[in-house]
């Protein structure tokens, strides 16, 4: 069995808004800039009305931004013989990496930067992963590679 998948991950970005609660801010927003630019144009300072409006355009375009990190994720498979990392970029592009797992170095920081990666190392070839994820999901999810991995050798 050869072919058997030892350990299977999925890793995505947290969202902090589902898309109902997203329509639910914007409408607010939408409502709160309406209201206000509606008295500052009744009292005469009617230039406001256009700088609210340009204020929900960028808190509309940023949300956007935001939701396209969405499409970001990595996938990590320990088989027998590989390991398999496949990350797909926010604008949809995939890169693979594979590495062997017996030679496979896993090196975690369990320091609490959020930015700061798992990296896999082998053979010259480096990648770090989960990037994205909180120090406390980065530290379970290092701490369930390992446990594979070390299944997987002996």
């Amino acid at each position: 069995m050869e072919n058997e998948i030892l350990f299977d991950a999925v890793l995505t970005p947290n969202r902090s808004l589902t898309k109902k609660s997203f329509l639910i801010v914007m409408a607010a927003a939408s409502f709160f800039c309406f209201t206000i630019g509606l008295i500052f144009f009744l009292a005469g300072a009617w230039p406001v009305t256009g700088f609210l409006g340009l204020e929900l355009l960028l808190l509309y375009l940023s949300f956007r931004i935001s939701y396209r990190s969405a499409n970001r994720r990595e996938t990590v498979q320990l088989r027998r013989t590989s390991l398999s990392v496949s990350r797909v970029l926010q604008n949809g592009k995939s890169l693979v990496w594979s590495f062997q797992p017996y030679w496979l170095q896993i090196e975690c920081n369990f320091e609490a930067k959020h930015d700061r990666s798992i990296v896999l190392r082998s053979k010259g070839t480096t990648v770090g992963i989960g990037s994205f994820l909180s120090p406390k999901e980065r530290a379970d999810f290092a701490e369930a590679l390992i446990k594979a991995l070390h299944k997987c050798k002996a």
